[in-house]
């Protein structure tokens, strides 16, 4: 089946983006702009729940969906 997105996050400061997916399978994708100028910018790297931080955790959690709200709790471990 691969990979479903149960959760997402993005946030953009000072022109500097940064997004987070959750998947299904406990992975979770960061892409970021590491700053404006050209070659540092949409860098991605991919991981496992457990390491985010708590912050990062909960609003992963408060921005899933209801149908997709539990299986995200159980994968961050909240």
């Amino acid at each position: 089946m691969g990979k479903i997105k149960i959760s997402g996050y993005f946030t953009c400061k000072n022109g500097l983006d940064d997004r987070y997916t959750l998947y299904n399978d406990g992975s979770v994708t960061r892409v970021y702009d590491k700053h404006m100028y050209p070659g540092v910018q949409d860098l991605e790297f991919t991981f496992d729940a457990q390491e985010l931080k708590q912050e990062i955790k909960g609003i992963l959690l408060d921005k899933a969906n209801e149908e997709n709200k539990e299986l995200a709790k159980e994968i961050l471990g909240l």
